[in-house]
């Protein structure tokens, strides 16, 4: 079979063809085209009037190298669509437009397909007597996707599943797998090998994303069954005051609890490759010698915490046993895995947490002496982090595992899956 390229410089070729694949919120897929075809076992209605396919740029003001938005005008004259648009609607319809050259006598395909475009529906923009006019805009598009794409906030952050197909995918993110919006949930109890409590024997389907419905839903740190979730993605904890009696003082005080109110709305970094930045300091308490603050380092998971310095000064890694107060230290609590951590130095009474356990979040607990920062304001933290895993293929598209890389490619590939593209959309072979 010829190739697009060998058939388009013919003098005569068969018919350009458009196929247009659109798979509607309801799962039910629309297939339509400039003329009536069969392909790859589909059957597409000439249904599509008109189209701004040919306005493909080299750049454009939004950075795309292609349309950044396609508009299609279709035949309704039997109101097909104006009944599609009133029980399911076209927004957020995923749209695939194929090119191929097509024998029309014989109704067979006679080279390739290409596909020149995939996008996300708006509502309809025009209905008429006869015509059903909709937009698509390109899913490269950036001006569609914020990265990164979580904030900090005192509730949870992820999303609840909140039927059975939905705590099926959270269970492990489906085709989706990690990048699934259920899958740092993962409220799953009415699912084999699910995690989180049942609701007197019944599931439950809603959440407020509190700390407390969290606890009582087993996702918090430990489910019915005992398995540990720690799936909370709130911010919520900060440190009571406790009687503090400092070096050389005579009597003591409340400690100062600087709880940093800023933080709030401001988003959770994506770090790739090795990188200095300065982390969010959640909240720092000083007991009269030492401050002992909780900084979120971002998205895991992370490889490793290289260096952090402190009011420009270097804080050494945490060595267990050893008498570290002279220097300060600092611990990765939870390196950003499903399953979070609690920081040892905040427990009640009976050595229970009382922290936040940063579900799919790396955060570090880092201690310094009052000759580095006394506590009464925030300190100034930098912190030097090999970055996040990443996914890497070979060139069979076979999964390599997750492990620590800068290389752009695998960088570009896990913003494309955050940005909602499934790994079947993608050539994978080419990222190799």
């Amino acid at each position: 079979m010829p190739t697009i390229d060998e058939l388009k410089e013919q003098e005569a070729p068969a018919t350009p063809l458009f196929l247009i694949d659109c798979v509607l919120k309801s799962g039910a897929t629309e297939r339509w085209g400039t003329h009536a075809a069969t392909f790859d076992g589909n059957d597409y209605a000439a249904r599509l009037l008109r189209h701004n396919l040919f306005e493909l740029r080299a750049s454009s003001d939004e950075g795309l190298e292609g349309a950044p938005k396609i508009t299609l005008t279709l035949a309704n004259a039997d109101s097909h669509f104006s009944e599609i648009e009133r029980q399911t609607g076209f927004r957020g319809a995923q749209l695939t437009i194929t090119f191929l050259f097509y024998d029309l006598a014989a109704n067979a395909a006679v080279s390739e397909s290409r596909v020149l475009f995939c996008g996300v529906g708006n509502a309809a923009e025009e209905i008429t007597e006869s015509t059903f006019r909709v937009t698509f805009l390109n899913r490269l598009s950036l001006q569609r996707i914020v990265l990164p794409e979580v904030r900090i906030e005192r509730r949870c952050p992820w999303t609840f599943p909140a039927t059975s197909e939905q705590r099926q995918e959270a269970l492990n993110g489906g085709v989706k797998g990690k990048y699934s919006a259920l899958h740092r949930c993962g409220y799953s109890a009415d699912q084999a090998g699910g995690q989180g409590n049942l609701n007197s024997g019944v599931v439950f389907t809603t959440c407020d994303y509190t700390r407390a419905q969290c606890t009582a839903r087993g996702m918090f740190d430990t489910d019915a069954g005992a398995q540990v979730t720690r799936r909370f993605g709130g911010v919520e904890f900060a440190p009571s005051q406790i009687q503090v009696r400092g070096f050389g003082e005579g009597g003591t005080h409340l400690s100062p609890v600087i709880d940093n109110q800023a933080r709030y709305n401001d988003f959770v970094p994506l770090v790739y490759g090795t990188a200095w930045f300065q982390p969010a300091i959640v909240f720092a308490r000083n007991d009269g010698n030492l401050t002992r603050m909780e900084v979120l380092l971002g998205m895991g998971e992370i490889a490793r915490v290289v260096k952090v310095i402190v009011n420009d000064v270097e804080i050494p890694e945490g060595v267990s046993g050893a008498d570290m107060t002279a220097t300060g230290w600092f611990t990765v609590v939870s390196t950003g895995t499903r399953a979070g951590a609690f920081n040892p130095n905040f427990s009640d009474a009976q050595g229970n947490p009382l922290g936040d356990p940063y579900g799919s979040m790396a955060f570090a607990s880092v201690v310094v002496p009052n000759r580095i920062s006394n506590g009464q304001s925030l300190a100034k933290v930098q912190v030097l982090v090999q970055g996040l895993k990443l996914e890497r293929y070979n060139v069979d598209e076979v999964s390599l595992g997750e492990s620590f890389t800068n290389n752009p490619a695998w960088v570009v590939l896990d913003v494309l899956r955050r940005s909602g593209w499934l790994a079947s959309e993608i050539d994978l072979e080419s990222f190799a």
